[in-house]
Formats: C-alpha cells, structure tokens, sequence
C-alpha cells in the first residue's frame, strides 16, 4: 500500500527516529555517564532506571569492538541526517538535494579531518574508522531514501 504523502512517516519512525535510538542506546548503555545524554536522564529522573540497565550492559562492553562503540553511534546521526534529507529532497532540484543530503556526511567527516594534527581546529583525535562510518552511514541512508 502506498503511503499517504511523500515523505512516509513509516520511514521516518524506521530510518531516522530508529537510527538515533540505535545510536542513543549504544551510548547509553556502553558510555561513560560524563556524556551529555546522561545529564538528559537525570533531568528527567531516569538516571536510577539507566545505571540498573548498565549493571547487565557494561559487562559485555569489554567484548564489543571499538568502532561499534565510538564510532557507530555517531554515524547513526549521519545515516539520521542523510535519510531525512535524502527522503524530504528526493524530488527536488539536484543542487537542493545535493546540498541538503551533503549536509550530515560533511559535518561529521569535515569534524573529523579538523581533528587531524595538521588542523588542529576541532577537539579530538582524527580516526579513520570514523570517516569510513560516516561515508557507509551517509551512502546507506542515501540508498534506502531513493528507493521506490
């Protein structure tokens, strides 16, 4: 059945609003509680909730790769951004598209590359695994958004 209107809600709730909950919850239940999502959780009183959650999580970080816990979260926010803009421009005038969709992927990878020592602009340390996170995310996103 076709959707009601061009955008589609269901890929909405699927590819975007699903891709930050993968993202957030891998933050949330594998992070350190210094992160900003944790001052979140007490403003609104879950801090109790979520560290009794942590108690079955964080044992199994130690088993986890590294790029699933620092760099796919943030490429979930990269696939978020792209399948949203992706979806909204798909039928709109390519130079609106390109720079509407570019916007995700070029933020998380122009950050990156800001990190390298060279730059030293943006607070971090350059990763490679996370650039190529953010290109997979950002090409997924653009895919799964321009199919029928």
């Amino acid at each position: 059945e076709q959707e009601p209107t061009p955008f589609g809600w269901r890929f909405f709730l699927v590819h975007c609003l699903g891709s930050i909950l993968v993202g957030g919850g891998i933050y949330l239940a594998f992070r350190t509680e210094g992160l900003l999502m944790f001052d979140w959780a007490r403003s609104l009183g879950l801090l109790p909730v979520l560290r009794d959650i942590r108690e079955h999580t964080l044992p199994l970080a130690d088993s986890l790769p590294d790029w699933f816990l620092f760099s796919v979260p943030d490429g979930c926010w990269v696939y978020c951004c792209t399948a949203f803009f992706a979806r909204l421009w798909r039928d709109g005038p390519l130079w609106a598209r390109a720079a509407w969709i570019g916007i995700g992927p070029a933020l998380a990878i122009g950050g990156e590359v800001g990190q390298l020592e060279i730059l030293d602009i943006v607070p971090g340390t350059f990763d490679p695994v996370d650039v190529l996170c953010y290109a997979v995310a950002g090409l997924a996103a653009f895919w799964f958004a321009n199919r029928p």
